[in-house]
């Protein structure tokens, strides 16, 4: 597992994936091949002005994963496989809003420390395993245990390299949840939409760019309801199969 996508202004971009065949790697491959194509088609916005900003820089690599997902989905070879991709697909959800977001909450709790004093490396380490706990509950909620997860925070590189870039996994997710309801529910005129944002850049800020697809990020529902679009159908579509399947009662 592992890649990146990387880019200069007007060079690349260049891909590095560790791609051993699975279905998880076609969909990192989707993903990455996303972060490519909004660099090349944001560079005529010039050096200043190409990078996306953080609100959308995972909206193209995200919305390709749901392409290539729904693609592979339709080609299924049976009801079990399908539930499966199914319940994949969920766990990647929850892991890319919830997790994210304790991230986030853990580089909040590391600043805010910082600036109040020193800090130890055992300080990190206990406010990662707090953030576990607030997200994801007491032992035996949602993990058996947390033993042994206290430096994990360590192998985050972008706590390192982009402070609180984190977020826009989330963000995105739920972003592109949205965009492929819209995508659903009408064809016409969407893929010009799309691109259009992508060549954007850094040109447009996030309400101005969803504009054109009808969504209003400033409404109060809009990240409940992107939540229901998102995740919402496929957790219906995943616990009909399993009903039909004899899973459930």
């Amino acid at each position: 597992g592992g890649a990146y996508c990387a880019s200069a202004f007007g060079c690349g971009p260049f891909q590095l994936l560790n791609f051993t065949g699975t279905q998880r790697d076609v969909a990192t491959l989707a993903h990455e091949s996303g972060h490519g194509v909004h660099n090349m088609l944001s560079y005529e916005q010039g050096i200043l002005q190409f990078h996306p900003p953080l609100t959308l820089a995972e909206t193209a690599s995200i919305f390709g994963e749901m392409i290539v997902f729904r693609d592979l989905l339709d080609k299924a070879p049976s009801p079990e496989d399908r539930l499966a991709m199914l319940m994949s697909k969920i766990d990647d959800i929850v892991n890319s809003v919830v997790r994210q977001c304790s991230f986030d909450y853990f580089e909040q709790q590391v600043h805010e420390g910082r600036a109040a004093g020193q800090l130890a490396p055992q300080d990190f380490c206990q406010m990662w395993e707090k953030c576990c706990a607030d997200y994801y509950g007491p032992e035996g909620e949602v993990f058996d245990s947390y033993a042994d997860v206290s430096h994990l925070w360590t192998y985050v590189s972008h706590f390192h390299n982009v402070p609180f870039y984190v977020y826009s996994y989330a963000f995105a997710d739920l972003v592109v949840g949205s965009l492929y309801g819209v995508y659903q529910k009408s064809t016409d005129g969407f893929e010009e939409k799309l691109l259009d944002l992508l060549r954007a850049g850094g040109t447009k800020d996030f309400v101005t760019a969803l504009a054109p697809f009808g969504l209003d990020p400033s409404d109060p529902d809009f990240w409940t309801q992107a939540l229901e679009a998102h995740l919402g159908g496929l957790l219906t579509e995943a616990e009909e199969l399993s009903k039909e399947l004899g899973y459930l009662a």
